[in-house]
């Protein structure tokens, strides 16, 4: 993208902050000048309304002088293609599922509906996220195509050349886990239900603000460490990512919080002993059912470490479709064992609580 491009795009993402509305606003500016959409929490977004098309600047988290993707498209929207069951989840939610004509990695779904659509050939199977069959997009007859963006990407040439508008969905690099779940009110805004998508969005807005009160005025904050090796590498939250934020929000004092960025670092185990060996809890998300005895056999050098360990099991718990658009459950649920003494009844349960210790290992070991 030239220069002259990205100031362009800045200087309208500059304007967007001025002249954008609340969504209870009811004084319009006119179709020529189009409606500024204000974000109370999400800073990647600009988003313009000009009778039925909107314009969608997603601003680069990894490069703050650039722009991801700009996207244009006729709303509302029928028709969708989407690399992550992610995006697929909060469609569903907005009662829009009928529009979902296409996934990535299929073989990862947890919803029966949609596995069932899947099967039978409702929603195309378009392959690898990280390299999705293009014929099958273009067969769909998508009218917008949701991607899942990482640091360096950039859109596929065959894509591209099919003229189908791409949305690069980076909303898991935003600022906080309510600015993540205020994307909504854009998906709501792309299928015709706006005004769902905003009473959805403020429900979780204000029972999440709730819970981050109560957790402010606890004296204990329990210590945190979070994820596991995989392939080797142990790729941990950093403080600014959403999980960061969310494990201050609950109450605890996360290991790693102080890694600048709001994406993820790999850290070597050397460092996960030096820090966690005495952690309280240990969050773990796993793709199926995993034990400490599994933990310990992989990675032996982990033996030593005590906390309380918590697993969520994605293969049968919806953590990746509900969670990242309604960050009050999962914070319902960490709040509850972070602090029993607030008596909070979470809705959801995500992670489950497995022995503390291993046959033959003693907890003062």
């Amino acid at each position: 993208m030239n220069n002259l491009l990205i100031r362009v795009l800045l200087i309208a993402v500059c304007v967007a902050t001025i002249g954008c509305r609340n969504s209870g606003n009811s004084n319009r500016p006119t179709v020529s000048e189009g409606e500024k959409i204000c974000f109370r929490h999400a800073r990647l977004l600009n988003v313009t309304r000009r009778g039925g098309e909107i314009e969608i600047v997603v601003r680069n988290p990894w490069d703050t002088l650039s722009v991801l993707s700009v996207t244009r498209v006729k709303i509302p929207v029928s028709k969708v293609c989407a690399y992550s069951s992610v995006h697929a989840s909060l469609l569903t939610e907005l009662g829009c599922q009928h529009t979902i004509k296409g996934l990535c990695d299929v073989q990862y779904l947890t919803d029966t509906a949609m596995k069932d659509a899947v099967s039978k050939g409702e929603i195309a199977d378009l392959g690898s996220s990280m390299q999705p069959n293009v014929e099958h997009i273009v067969a769909s007859g998508a009218d917008i195509l949701l991607t899942s963006p990482h640091e360096g990407s950039a859109i596929d040439g065959k894509i591209a050349s099919t003229g189908i508008p791409v949305l690069a969905c980076a909303d898991y690099m935003e600022i906080s886990p309510l600015a993540r779940a205020e994307w909504i009110r854009l998906f709501g805004i792309l299928v015709g239900k706006e005004n769902m998508a905003d009473s959805i969005f403020d429900a979780v807005e204000k029972r999440y603000n709730e819970l981050k009160m109560m957790t402010s005025k606890s004296s204990h904050r329990p210590t945190l460490l979070a994820e596991q090796p995989y392939q080797g590498v142990w790729h941990v939250p950093c403080g600014g990512s959403t999980s960061g934020i969310l494990y201050a929000d609950a109450g605890a004092d996360y290991i790693f919080a102080d890694l600048d960025g709001a994406g993820s670092q790999s850290v070597g185990v050397e460092t996960i002993l030096e820090r966690g060996m005495n952690a309280d809890f240990w969050l773990i998300k796993s793709f199926g059912p995993l034990s400490r005895q599994d933990i310990i056999r992989d990675n032996p050098a982990l033996r030593p470490i005590k906390a309380e360990l918590l697993v969520c099991n994605t293969m049968v718990n919806d953590y990746y479709g509900e969670t990242p658009f309604h960050p009050d459950l999962i914070l319902e649920n960490l709040v509850a064992i972070f602090h029993p003494d607030l008596g909070i009844n979470p809705r959801k349960t995500y992670f489950a609580k497995l022995p503390t210790t291993l046959p033959g290992l003693r907890p003062t070991e």
